[in-house]
């Protein structure tokens, strides 16, 4: 599981590498804020990065319910920490500004995905 501090660092490195991709098409620097918001409509979970890197979206550790069917996939770790905390775990989500929660690491994972994709 990454921490607040890995995430954060995915999250910038993904916001970056979309500048770099803009580089690499060559088209004028003034066009980056556009290729960047037309990424953001083409890819929701890109948007949210972009978000959490300018300061609209945060980052916060979240007790979230895992189902007991669900117990056979957990870590070591997580099943011990559940048994003690009534079925939840510590998770990552990501906080939007109009109050959605995501699991960042799901976040993260569509954007490189899209990412890829765009590239």
């Amino acid at each position: 599981m990454l921490s607040r501090r890995r995430a954060m660092l995915a999250a910038h490195l993904a916001d970056a590498y979309a500048d770099r991709l803009f580089a690499a098409r060559g088209e004028t620097a003034s066009d980056v804020l556009e290729f960047r918001a037309r990424l953001a409509r083409a890819h929701p979970a890109l948007s949210l990065v972009f978000d959490l890197v300018a300061g609209r979206a945060e980052l916060i550790t979240e007790a979230v319910e895992v189902p007991i069917a669900e117990y056979g996939s957990l870590r070591v770790e997580d099943f011990m920490v559940s048994l003690y905390n009534h079925n939840t775990v510590q998770r990552i989500r990501l906080v939007t500004a109009d109050g959605r929660h995501r699991d960042v690491h799901e976040v993260l994972a569509e954007a490189v995905k899209a990412l890829s994709s765009a590239s």
